[in-house]
């Protein structure tokens, strides 16, 4: 895990995909789960996790994947009002936790899933880090906060699995390149040694 400290003395926190997954393992919680999970692995903001209904969970074309309806996504440019609508990836593996999660608590379609306000899911956060810490003794989980769970979703897709920048803009809500350029951290020693292990000098 590696953290910067911006200007303004907060920081900005990179994890590996296993580093991230000692999060929500940590949450003590199926709704909490879903919260970090929506940001980690949807690439949702936190006002974003608060508008969830499972009626916004639909299957793709193919019968196996599935999409999430953002409906009140930021939108930058002014030009939408109330939010700007997009459709992100939702991994069926949380797909099936949210059903489970839904058929036990009697949640309706209409219903939200996380049923609290902005602060309560950046504490649960919070506390999932410190879970993390007691887990890993890394310190550094203490920084997280619930941005660097969209920015590892987001450095995931574009440096790790090679994702085209327009699919992660599409899916993450950004309007141009320059918008998702600070996810660009610089390649991993593991992507280094696979992308150029095969090429020949």
């Amino acid at each position: 895990m590696r953290s910067e400290r911006n200007k303004d003395g907060s920081f900005t926190v990179w994890m590996t995909r296993d580093e991230y997954h000692e999060l929500p393992r940590a949450a003590d919680t199926f709704q909490r789960e879903i919260a970090i999970r929506l940001m980690g692995d949807c690439g949702l903001r936190v006002a974003e996790v608060l508008d969830v209904k499972p009626e916004h969970i639909s299957r793709k074309s193919d019968g196996t994947h599935y999409d999430l309806e953002v409906v009140s996504g930021k939108d930058t440019t002014g030009e939408y009002k109330g939010g700007k609508h997009r459709e992100t990836w939702l991994p069926r593996e949380l797909e099936a936790l949210v059903n489970r999660y839904c058929q036990q608590h009697d949640v309706a379609d209409d219903q939200v899933l996380i049923d609290r306000g902005k602060r309560t899911v950046q504490y649960w956060v919070e506390q999932a880090a410190e879970g993390a810490v007691e887990e890993t003794g890394d310190e550094d989980y203490r920084r997280v906060s619930t941005h660097d769970l969209r920015r590892c979703w987001a450095n995931h897709l574009l440096v790790e699995e090679n994702v085209s920048p327009r699919i992660v803009m599409a899916l993450g809500g950004w309007s141009s390149y320059d918008a998702i350029e600070p996810y660009l951290a610089a390649p991993t020693e593991k992507n280094i040694i696979s992308s150029l292990s095969s090429v020949s000098f």
